[in-house]
């Protein structure tokens, strides 16, 4: 004896068929769409990690083994730009050609600076510079217009803020504070952010935790060996921070202090020079060319003409100091130049 609902599923089996049928393909679908996504996303991660990978083991400057200028500065303010310099007081490193053996100082593109030992002071307003010249100065940047200063967070921990806008659809200003640290094994400036808004009251702190919102999505940077975002951090090899002629060494250490960030690097000292001058640059060693002039064994003593304050240099700059400057040559293997402030 059948039942009703027997009678029911003989008279409707096509139908139940039919949406049985239905309901498989999109299981099905479904299925295959989450297994898509799923290793979409196991792709996109596994490629996050080989590209921190090859950042974190990758060389910061290609340059040549053989023959360098050493330089030491003693009280020098360097500039790059007039944005971009250093507050130096006693420095050693090694101008390095790209190629061949002579550094030609009037191609800053020509040859890397290598620090081998240093503690350089870099304030707030450098750390803007280098921020708009140098790590978001690339086509279709997502930041711009970065300024800096140091607070202390509600531990008393003295932080970098940065104020700037971000594109999100459309340029929306933004203020993040960070803490910074130096990762030595790979030798690499880490900025950990910590707190950041929009608009200046609303806070996106919590939503930059969630993967999917993290500054790599929002600001993610071209392929690039010096600068790095992973996660809610941004990592700076020490060649991203100058525009040319710029800078490779290795990081010992990074301190925030209440009107400047301290770096040191690690190396060898360099031998101060037979003078009594306390600000200078002294250029040994090695071949070099200044304009058509060239040193086959460099020995350039550059000197402060106002000692009273730190020596103001530009090395993109000086042949323009040089017409108001005073030469000595004692012999043959040496010159002194005596210059006034950039």
């Amino acid at each position: 004896m059948t039942t009703p609902s027997t009678r029911w599923f003989e008279r409707h089996r096509r139908l139940v068929t039919a949406l049985f049928a239905v309901m498989l393909v999109v299981i099905i679908t479904e299925s295959c769409l989450l297994y898509q996504q799923s290793m979409r996303n196991k792709a996109s991660t596994t490629q996050s990690d080989k590209l921190l990978a090859t950042f974190l083991l990758g060389d910061t400057a290609q340059v040549a083994g053989g023959s360098s200028v050493q330089i030491r500065l003693a009280n020098v303010r360097f500039k790059w730009s007039d944005r971009v310099y250093i507050d130096a007081n006693n420095m050693a490193l090694r101008a390095v050609p790209v190629q061949g053996t002579m550094v030609n100082f009037d191609d800053p593109g020509s040859f890397q600076l290598v620090v081998q030992r240093a503690a350089v002071l870099v304030r707030p307003d450098v750390l803007a510079g280098m921020c708009n010249e140098s790590i978001f100065n690339y086509p279709e940047s997502h930041v711009r217009d970065v300024r800096v200063s140091i607070a202390r967070d509600e531990r008393g921990v003295r932080s970098v803020k940065l104020k700037g806008k971000v594109n999100l659809l459309t340029w929306i200003p933004f203020t993040m504070s960070a803490h910074l640290s130096v990762d030595t094994t790979a030798n690499v400036l880490v900025i950990s952010v910590e707190h950041l808004k929009v608009f200046g009251v609303f806070s996106f702190t919590k939503l930059i935790r969630w993967k999917p919102l993290q500054l790599d999505r929002l600001i993610s940077l071209p392929p690039n060996k010096s600068v790095l975002v992973d996660g809610n951090r941004i990592m700076v090899k020490p060649l991203a921070l100058f525009p040319p002629p710029r800078i490779d060494g290795t990081i010992a250490s990074v301190e925030v202090g209440d009107e400047a960030v301290s770096i040191t690097f690690a190396g060898d000292a360099i031998t101060a020079p037979e003078s009594s001058a306390r600000n200078y640059v002294h250029l040994r060693g090695g071949a070099s060319q200044f304009g058509r002039f060239r040193m086959a064994d460099t020995d350039l003593l550059i000197i402060d003409e106002n000692p009273a304050n730190p020596f103001v240099f530009s090395l993109r700059d000086y042949a323009r100091m040089i017409p108001r400057s005073t030469f000595e040559i004692p012999d043959t293997r040496s010159a002194r130049i005596t210059m006034p402030d950039f």
